[in-house]
């Protein structure tokens, strides 16, 4: 099941995201921007976070998406991030949950989809290799950008405008 991220699920959905960035350097950005998404919703009236949660009545969350728009630009969606449990990895939470994002952007008509991706393989072994077989492709990179050897690379989807 996948729903909105509302204030009172806030907290559980910061756990999450606690246990599935662990100790790494994108986890205070990824809480920052799920609150800002909660507090002010996106401004075409499509929630900007969803979480997935299990089959077994929704009480477990077992993934949380960011996404939304650039600002200032026509008609671009942007990816903040994707986290899921460990246990729910490999199960097609995270492909639900993009395929939801991708479906909110398409119905207010963005073209396309951004990811601005940190291309650490430690910190976030296999985001690259998920994002391409959803069909994002590299724009450009900034090399050395987040520290020494890791790059943040722009991956772009193109969406269907109806």
């Amino acid at each position: 099941m996948i729903y909105p991220v509302t204030r009172s699920l806030l907290p559980a959905a910061t756990l999450l995201i606690e246990r599935s960035f662990g100790n790494t350097a994108y986890i205070e950005g990824a809480i920052e921007v799920l609150r800002g998404a909660v507090a002010a919703p996106g401004s075409d009236g499509i929630p900007l976070a969803f979480i997935a949660s299990d089959d077994a009545g929704g009480d477990f969350m077992v993934g949380v998406i960011v996404f939304g728009s650039f600002g200032g630009t026509n008609g671009a969606g942007r990816l903040h991030f994707v986290a899921v449990e460990d246990s729910a990895r490999r199960a097609g939470v995270a492909t639900s949950l993009v395929r939801t994002a991708i479906e909110s952007l398409e119905q207010i008509g963005a073209r396309m989809m951004l990811a601005e991706l940190p291309d650490d393989p430690i910190a976030l072994p296999g985001a690259r290799a998920f994002l391409e077989a959803l069909e994002f492709t590299e724009e450009s990179r900034v090399e050395n950008l987040y520290r020494e050897g890791i790059a943040m690379t722009f991956m772009r989807r193109e969406l269907d405008r109806g």
